[in-house]
């Protein structure tokens, strides 16, 4: 069990970070929505009283919507706007990090 600090820095110096250009259903859709599915079946029991994933994401995934995998998740993505993300995330998260431009 973590106390709050602990789970204040885990925020902060990880996926929080990158909320502001990487929010939540494009996080989903850049992994896999297949990977945020077996993400929720297996922690939503230890997290709150849901233990089984989002009916959304079922029906997703039954429907092979794996976001950057196939093209399509909560949104349509080609390669041009896969790497735009992609490049977005990384470009933010140098400024970020280091408070300077990539090169």
């Amino acid at each position: 069990m973590a106390d709050a600090e602990t789970v204040d820095k885990a925020v902060k110096y990880s996926f929080g970070l990158r909320l502001p250009q990487l929010p939540p259903l494009v996080n989903s859709d850049l992994v896999g929505t297949d990977l945020t599915y077996n993400i929720h079946e297996y922690i939503l029991k230890y997290l709150c009283s849901d233990t089984t994933p989002s009916p959304l994401l079922v029906k997703m995934k039954e429907e092979n919507k794996m976001g950057f995998k196939s093209g399509e998740g909560f949104f349509k993505w080609d390669d041009e706007s896969i790497a735009a993300e992609r490049k977005g995330l990384n470009d933010y998260l140098i400024h970020m990090l280091y408070k300077k431009d990539k090169e």
